[in-house]
């Protein structure tokens, strides 16, 4: 019986690591790979495995610059690139050829290539905050609080936003927020400092490309398959890659 979400057998890690399903077993012994153990069978979580190729095998490539993430996830891929985007996040020319070129790369890669869009902390307060922190105007609701409002079928029982960096510490004392990797709250600290690009993240709703690269760094392992099925969706609607 294979556990719900998209987990990943032995012998496909096997295939997408390049090495021998022994070695796929010592990973896993040693917590390199993560996954679940039905009988004498293994899952893995395939989060962990797209992780690992991209931490620590050779060749794997670094994350992207926070403003190129931005500027790729904000115009789908340079394909729906209105003029204050564009402006404030100079897609022209040979970088827009190069946003343009990310689309190829596989759905698997994006929870890496993305991270340093912004710093993320999780964090769990009072039931009484958290109803008052889900007021809060300033925020931009991200993952599985913005999967909701896109008619996604995850389940929001928290609180999870991007905010500007100078949010971070009001938001922190004023609802009360202790660090804590199981919480309920979620801060995604928008790693940017030009005003005119924070402005235009704030002046219009994230579109379902950002939402689909939070949801697949989701801890649960079916929101997180739920956010690649929207990956992959998007991607294959993003146009041609040519400039």
């Amino acid at each position: 019986m294979k556990p719900e979400g998209d987990y990943v057998t032995v012998a496909d890690a096997s295939d997408q690591l390049g090495v021998n399903q022994q070695r796929v077993r010592a990973l896993l012994a040693g917590g390199d790979l993560s996954g679940r153990r039905i009988g004498r069978v293994w899952f893995i979580d395939p989060n962990s495995l797209a992780d690992y190729r991209h931490v620590r095998q050779p060749g794997a490539g670094r994350a992207l610059a926070s403003a190129t993430a931005w500027a790729a996830l904000l115009t789908s891929f340079a394909s729906d690139a209105t003029d204050d985007v564009v402006a404030a996040f100079s897609i022209v020319g040979e970088r827009r050829a190069r946003i343009r070129a990310l689309r190829s790369r596989d759905p698997d890669d994006w929870r890496w290539l993305a991270r340093r869009r912004a710093t993320v902390r999780r964090y769990d307060t009072r039931t009484a905050y958290l109803r008052r922190l889900r007021s809060e105007d300033d925020t931009i609701p991200a993952g599985v609080s913005a999967g909701v409002r896109h008619g996604l079928a995850v389940a929001d029982e928290g609180f999870d936003a991007y905010i500007d960096p100078s949010q971070a510490a009001r938001l922190t004392e004023q609802y009360r927020l202790r660090p804590d990797g199981g919480g309920s709250v979620t801060l995604r600290t928008i790693n940017l400092s030009e005003t005119e690009q924070l402005a235009v993240i704030h002046r219009r709703a994230l579109p379902e490309l950002v939402t689909a690269v939070d949801l697949c760094e989701d801890r649960d392992p079916r929101t997180a398959a739920a956010g690649r099925r929207l990956l992959v969706d998007l991607v294959g609607a993003a146009g041609p890659t040519t400039a």
